[in-house]
């Protein structure tokens, strides 16, 4: 073998040692082309999160406008509802003993006014326990929470109720005054009671307070005054119920002796809506 021969051959091995040093190098370097993608691992996926999709919320409200209602209350109801778009239907006293509450509506409510008439003037008390226990719900305000409650107690004198939803004593009225304003402490346990501040004020018209509490009855709100339930809520049977001694349906101006029916002077419309949704969705108590 020459010279010439012997070195081309010695050049062409170094060179193809060279090409195959620089073929590793292009695959292991930096910003190189990746490797297949069937050595790779997926990369890691986020969990989906569904948004928070409110329940529907749009129940058919009846007030009670027979003996013992109080008109300015039914007129500060209706407007609340209104404003919210809620429907409602009126239910006088003979309607509230013949007919099937159920088909009439879903929430059945005894606004503010004289409990007296509604024990001597609705007589139909089985209809509306039924309606409750079979899955309807019931809220009363002031009278209509002392007419809901097994036991009126009324300046310390006892009277007993039939309708007998809760099961407890209402008693009143408080060392509050009529017409005051009432410092309520929000039971930060219940979920939309988050939603606002620890305390509110709401209109007190010598509603009760709410003691003898079951287990099951769920206190929403105390007076800061004593301490004691000012708002419950507990089921019964398929249904529910919520009493309120105090007022969120309604304003007040002391001043002129005026109510406020239009949602201001201190009414907790936003409040009452939530605890309305609350209350009637279902697996929430």
């Amino acid at each position: 073998m020459t010279r010439i021969r012997l070195f081309a051959l010695i050049l062409l091995a170094v060179t193809l040692l060279a090409l195959a040093a620089g073929g590793i190098y292009l695959v292991t370097r930096p910003g190189a082309a990746p490797p297949p993608a069937d050595t790779l691992e997926p990369p890691p996926t986020k969990p989906v999160v569904d948004p928070v999709v409110p329940e529907p919320f749009e129940p058919t409200v009846g007030l009670y406008t027979g003996r013992g209602s109080w008109d300015p209350d039914l007129a500060a109801m209706h407007n609340f509802l209104d404003r919210y778009g809620l429907d409602s239907v009126e239910i006088d006293q003979e309607t509230l003993g013949s007919a099937d509450l159920g088909k009439l509506c879903d929430i059945l409510v005894f606004v503010g006014g004289f409990s007296s008439e509604y024990l001597h003037y609705v007589g139909y008390h089985a209809n509306i326990r039924t309606f409750v226990e079979q899955g309807g719900s019931f809220v009363g305000f002031c009278a209509g929470a002392y007419y809901a409650s097994a036991t009126m107690v009324w300046q310390g004198k006892h009277l007993d109720y039939p309708l007998k939803l809760f099961s407890g004593e209402a008693a009143g009225p408080l060392n509050i005054g009529w017409g005051s304003l009432a410092a309520i402490e929000l039971n930060r346990e219940i979920p939309f009671n988050q939603d606002f501040g620890e305390s509110m004020e709401i209109w007190y018209f010598d509603g009760p307070c709410f003691t003898g509490l079951d287990p099951g009855v769920d206190v929403l709100a105390s007076y800061r005054a004593n301490g004691e339930a000012a708002v419950i809520a507990f089921p019964l049977g398929r249904g529910r119920v919520l009493l309120s001694g105090p007022h969120p349906e309604l304003g007040y101006r002391p001043a002129g002796d005026q109510l406020d029916l239009e949602g201001g002077n201190g009414a907790q419309w936003p409040w009452l809506y939530e605890a309305l949704r609350w209350l009637s969705t279902p697996g929430k108590m």
